[in-house]
């Protein structure tokens, strides 16, 4: 039979078992919150120079480490739990169940003690332990790690020859199974999954409609060929190499472009590309027009060049306007700077452009 009173030891073993439901609540926000926090906010944090900041950043950095930290804490915390806390609250509301009445009321009363002191354990193992600091971690990670990150690394340091062993036989056991250990625990988006957290954004008031657009067609971008914006080979304004003065002139007039690609002989021929500023200021100092001397080499883009290449080219090269080609070198027609940033933002209207349904007289 126990004693009706509980001893001393037995409360010292409760404070023990609820300080290790809380240290495994302490790691498994640790774990959560340094998954959860975004870099950039880390880097944001550090520049506002706010406490806890650069130690977020340290473990962040190194997050393979502080993930098995956060592993090894757990795991420990849980034993100890197991190993303390399931005895204690068993001793101490065991006397409750000793006056219970046949033979076996002292098999009785241990066998409900044992039973109720598991269920509360693991009650608080899992509500406090788990969930809660889970929660929170998600909610507010940023401040969450700005607690946290400081005593794990603490702990790390401690424990840095138990985390590289457990990292080493990982990654053994990983590798022995057929696949290969990947650095890292950072979620990487595809761009469908961008996509929808840009919407789920929207949705939620923090991005505007106009910038979620913009954001959805720049991960087009690259899912898109330069044959599908080009103007036709058929509509593009184009010169002639040994085009007379007055035709020069006459073109530049009705085109009302700026840049116009040069042929020579047929469209499959182009020899460059001139800009109408140039030209009307060779006119301007020498009173005559030469295609030639205005003239820069053409830029030519395949038609199956992604628009985000072309986009990269564009900005390479510093130049507006290119011919595009088929596999055979053919030229289809060309493509502008516009044409891509218009996949961007939408269509841009100049001062040439008329209204719909209108035609130019």
């Amino acid at each position: 039979m126990h004693d009706v009173i509980p001893t001393e030891f037995s409360w010292i073993k409760l404070v023990l078992a609820l300080f290790f439901v809380a240290l495994n609540g302490f790691f498994v926000a640790a774990e959560f919150a340094l998954v959860a926090v975004r870099r950039t906010r880390v880097e944001e944090m550090v520049k506002q120079g706010r406490s806890g900041a650069a130690a977020v950043r340290q473990a962040t950095s190194h997050l393979d480490d502080a993930i098995a930290a956060t592993q090894l804490g757990i795991t420990l915390a849980s034993l100890a739990l197991g190993w303390i806390g399931e005895p204690a609250v068993s001793h101490l509301i065991e006397p409750l169940f000793q006056h219970l009445p046949g033979t076996w009321s002292e098999l009785a009363s241990h066998s409900f003690a044992a039973a109720l002191s598991f269920t509360l354990i693991t009650f608080l193992h899992v509500v406090i332990g788990e969930l809660a600091p889970k929660a929170m971690s998600l909610q507010r990670p940023d401040d969450v790690a700005l607690v946290v990150a400081a005593p794990l690394l603490f702990f790390s340091k401690i424990a840095h020859p138990a985390v590289l062993m457990m990292n080493g036989v990982g990654n053994w056991v990983v590798r022995r199974l057929g696949f290969e250990p990947v650095s890292g625990h950072q979620m990487v988006h595809s761009v469908e999954e961008l996509s929808l957290l840009v919407e789920e954004t929207r949705r939620a008031g923090v991005l505007p409609p106009d910038q979620a657009e913009y954001l959805r067609n720049v991960f087009r971008l690259s899912s898109k060929c330069v044959g599908e914006l080009i103007v036709p080979r058929e509509q593009v304004a184009a010169l002639e190499l040994h085009a007379s003065e007055k035709e020069v002139l006459e073109a530049v007039r009705e085109s009302a472009h700026t840049r116009m690609p040069v042929y020579d002989r047929d469209f499959d021929h182009i020899v460059g590309i001139i800009n109408t500023k140039d030209l009307f200021y060779l006119f301007s100092l020498r009173g005559v027009v030469t295609i030639v001397d205005a003239m820069y080499p053409p830029v030519r883009f395949p038609a199956k060049m992604s628009v985000a290449l072309a986009l990269r080219e564009f900005r390479r090269q510093k130049k507006q306007l290119a011919v595009v080609s088929d596999e055979y070198g053919h030229s289809l027609g060309i493509v502008t700077l516009e044409d891509v940033m218009e996949e961007i933002v939408g269509e841009i209207e100049d001062e040439h452009d008329l209204p719909e349904g209108e035609n130019q007289n």
